[in-house]
């Protein structure tokens, strides 16, 4: 993919982000996201990233679960990061912190050395925001950087064309004037109805490109599971 057909794609997304921020937030509860397929890897007094943390719904998740840990959340839309960071205002057992990092710039990994290694690192429905295969494996890249050698990440791919209500979300790439050629296998574009509409960039990443993308990045993928009623595809992998 060409970088102007990325740059169009990212921007696509950070206008949506900027855009329904609020409404965005609404459908991103702390309640909804399940913890439990994940406790064998969490602890009190681990070190704990969330790479696009959104409105920092995972800092709940664990601070209601009666974790103590140290936890650092970043997104790219300073819009989210200012939800996040009311929302964890009442977090007692976790200490929690939130910076506006965007994760497909170059070496974003630098702006949080002086809080890294971390003992696990989340990245919940971000990767298939991320157009092309070459900086999705950048992004990890960066990613294995801020692990511990035996650090574990989890991260989530959403798996809409599994459900017939997200299926008819899905619109011609004419609405964002960029020609189909441009794109790559699994691209897609998916309307947005609540507050207003707009338009997300969204990429089905699937087990095999999983698998593609921890080689090209030095991790290696040690569970994949379907689970939230097929919605998400989630992958477990390690420093290789």
């Amino acid at each position: 993919m060409d970088a102007e057909t990325v740059n169009k794609l990212l921007k696509i997304n950070r206008e949506f982000y900027s855009q329904f921020s609020a409404d965005f937030s609404d459908t991103r509860s702390s309640e909804r996201f399940n913890i439990e397929p994940f406790r064998k890897f969490l602890a009190n007094d681990i070190r704990l990233l969330d790479a696009g943390c959104g409105n920092g719904r995972l800092a709940g998740t664990l601070g209601r679960a009666g974790y103590s840990l140290d936890y650092v959340g970043i997104d790219g839309s300073a819009e989210l990061i200012a939800f996040a960071q009311k929302q964890s205002a009442g977090l007692k057992t976790v200490r929690a912190q939130f910076r506006a990092v965007d994760l497909t710039a170059p070496r974003w990994s630098e702006a949080l050395r002086d809080v890294a290694p971390f003992d696990v690192i989340f990245s919940i429905a971000v990767l298939h925001h991320i157009p092309s295969f070459e900086l999705r494996a950048q992004v990890l890249k960066e990613t294995r950087a801020l692990l511990k050698p035996r650090g574990i990440f989890v991260m989530s791919n959403w798996q809409f064309l599994n459900n017939e209500r997200l299926r008819k979300k899905v619109v011609s790439w004419d609405k964002a004037q960029i020609g189909e050629w441009r794109l790559e296998t699994n691209d897609y574009l998916l309307d947005w109805k609540r507050g207003g509409t707009g338009y997300r960039y969204v990429h089905l990443v699937d087990e095999n490109e999983v698998n593609e993308l921890a080689r090209a990045s030095d991790f290696q993928v040690i569970e994949q599971f379907h689970a939230d009623s097929d919605l998400n595809l989630y992958s477990i992998l390690t420093p290789a």
